[in-house]
């Protein structure tokens, strides 16, 4: 990060350090990984006020106003499911829906949902999403950085984003109980990867648009048929024409919901 952190705290299993700004706690954290012996930044989590350049699946820009929204990033370097490795991703997205549900009530229920693969949705609206990077060695997975960000009260990124409190609410307080809500979350949904398949029905559970007809873009051309499931390995599976199709995260672009 380039300096010290402003605080270091420890809650359960986890190192939480703070810092003033950065560009990408992702960047940061894939930063320091590189810089240290392997497996010695296992369970380090880094947040910041304020980023400058936050980025999201495919490199998309999205952005964080000071003290208004949530940036961190999750380091893990051990415990990895290398069976099923998308027991994380479905662990981590239950997680955070929870942490957001146990530090803002109001905001919970069927109006809080992920997108797949790696959006948080609130009525029908993009509040956050979640950036997984994986490094590998060979066959052994080294490394997991995640990155979240949520919006709370900031100006949303986007014109089609919102946020979950209102613009006048100033979040200090309740920043700082969804990043411990956060880390512990996720930690209780990763004690339960070692059966994925659980994990995966309470994710459909929580899927935008489960069980619907969508519009998706495959190399420029339109796809239109019902969501029927997400597999193990991540994918997107589509019922169009009595035909299942499943797609990899990237390989499609979501369009919307038929009307």
């Amino acid at each position: 990060m380039g300096e010290d952190p402003a605080s270091c705290s420890f809650p359960g299993r986890w190192t939480l350090c703070e810092w003033p700004e950065t560009d990408s706690t992702n960047s940061a954290a894939l930063k320091a990984l590189r810089a240290a012996p392997g497996g010695t930044l296992d369970h380090v989590a880094i947040t910041v006020d304020r980023q400058t350049a936050g980025r999201g699946q495919q490199h998309r820009p999205w952005s964080q106003e000071a003290g208004r929204d949530l940036a961190m990033t999750l380091i893990l370097t051990r415990e990895l499911p290398s069976t099923t490795p998308f027991a994380l991703n479905l662990a981590v997205s239950l997680g955070v829906l929870e942490a957001v549900e146990a530090t803002i009530p109001r905001v919970g229920g069927e109006a809080l949902q992920v997108k797949w693969p790696n959006d948080i949705f609130w009525r029908g609206h993009k509040a956050g999403g979640i950036l997984i990077e994986n490094s590998w060695r060979g066959a052994e997975w080294s490394s997991a950085v995640i990155g979240i960000g949520i919006n709370l009260s900031g100006r949303p990124p986007y014109p089609n984003a919102t946020r979950l409190l209102a613009a006048e609410e100033t979040p200090v307080d309740m920043l700082a109980a969804l990043r411990l809500a956060v880390l512990d979350r996720i930690e209780k949904r990763r004690s339960q990867m070692g059966h994925p398949e659980a994990l995966l029905q309470l994710f459909h559970q929580r899927l935008h648009g489960w069980g619907r007809a969508q519009r998706w873009q495959l190399d420029g051309m339109p796809v239109r048929g019902v969501l029927e499931s997400i597999d193990l390995e991540g994918r997107l599976c589509v019922s169009t024409d009595g035909k299942q199709h499943c797609f990899s995260p990237g390989e499609v672009g979501w369009l919307g919901l038929e009307p």
